[in-house]
């Protein structure tokens, strides 16, 4: 945004209330316990939204103005949040995972912070040695030679018979068990024997995993529908227009058709703001013989968590504070009075269409 904080000169007035307290008292508005302290002394409900802002928690504004702006002008404001999701997604497409993907392999992965580089031979390092050793080989050879060959013989008689001694007891010359530890030392230490029961057990526990998961995706798609994209696109697409003309006319007629719409796909924003607009008609049996009021606080809570699914919707450009940034922003725009439906009205067109020809919502 060029300013973040151009909506400090905005005054909001489209708010259904004034004070914090009638916020809580009449819409069922929870004050959280880890936002108790920032409310404490605060009692005026605009400039909590804006201290709200000013510390960056926007998600938290974006929930107070949803309960305490005018129920038409909250529907509007959302759906602008939900076509604002929209343009993400024309950018940067979600793309969806398909079940069978998940768990494919059961082969474990090492992180990389956990991985160790074994270490690597040297040739610098092997040249040394081997120049150490030659100059120790050639430092013996040349005591041997300072030494009385006599003495010298003593001395290796000697240590011959204390080598037979240790045959005799051990079964093995010294020099050849030396010779036995050099060349294990050579080898390698932890051999690994791919015949190992252990290697067999774990493949028949590989097979049984697999065939576990591939009967549990059967299962999972046999209860649940595949998609149809063009069938979900199309209701979707019903649902914002649906929303559209509730904001434009918030009646009976239009507030059951949001409701049809809605129930057909509430797990998406169009389809949850399209529930929240019937809700904020105010009569949940809208053409019956008496009117069943909506219960405290309902249809604010529908467009907190409209705006919920928004935020942690897959693809897009942003990511989910910033749109709750974003989402202010608009909030502030609809509230102040800059932004309504009355020019969309005027043009003919809803702004979800100016994305293309009934663009997908979610």
């Amino acid at each position: 945004m060029a300013d973040k904080l151009d909506w400090l000169d905005k005054h909001l007035v489209m708010l259904r209330y004034i004070d914090v307290s009638d916020v809580v008292e009449n819409e069922n508005y929870k004050i959280r316990p880890d936002l108790a302290e920032l409310f404490a002394g605060v009692n005026g409900v605009e400039e909590m939204v804006f201290k709200l802002a000013q510390l960056e928690k926007y998600k938290d504004a974006c929930e107070l103005l949803a309960y305490v702006c005018h129920k038409r002008a909250g529907i509007w404001w959302v759906y602008r949040c939900v076509v604002s999701l929209s343009a993400e997604l024309l950018e940067n497409p979600a793309s969806d995972r398909d079940i069978a993907d998940i768990a494919a392999s059961f082969e474990t992965t090492v992180p990389d912070f956990a991985k160790v580089e074994p270490p690597k031979s040297s040739p610098e390092d092997k040249a040394k040695l081997n120049a150490q050793i030659a100059q120790m080989q050639a430092d013996y050879e040349k005591m041997r030679s300072m030494v009385d060959p006599e003495i010298l013989k003593y001395v290796e008689d000697a240590m011959e018979l204390v080598y037979q001694r240790f045959k005799e007891v051990h079964g093995i010359h010294p020099i050849d068990l030396l010779k036995q530890l050099s060349g294990k030392l050579s080898k390698d230490a932890y051999p690994i024997d791919t015949n190992s029961p252990v290697f067999k057990s774990a493949d028949e526990l590989k097979a049984k995993l697999q065939a576990v998961r591939k009967e549990t995706i059967g299962t999972i798609k046999s209860v649940i529908p595949p998609k149809v994209p063009e069938h979900e696109k199309k209701v979707r697409d019903n649902a914002l227009f649906a929303v559209y003309r509730w904001v434009a006319a918030p009646d009976e007629f239009n507030s059951k058709a949001c409701l049809d719409v809605g129930n057909e796909c509430p797990d998406t924003p169009a389809g949850l703001l399209a529930l929240s607009s019937f809700w904020a008609f105010g009569n949940l049996m809208p053409g019956g013989d008496r009117v069943i009021n909506t219960p405290p606080g309902l249809s604010s809570n529908g467009l907190v968590q409209t705006l919920l699914i928004c935020a942690l919707h897959k693809g897009g450009i942003r990511k989910l504070k910033e749109r709750y940034e974003e989402y202010f922003r608009l909030g502030v725009e609809v509230l102040s009075g800059k932004d309504n439906w009355e020019e969309a009205i005027a043009k003919g067109k809803a702004p979800h269409e100016d994305l293309g020809v009934s663009r997908s919502a979610s």
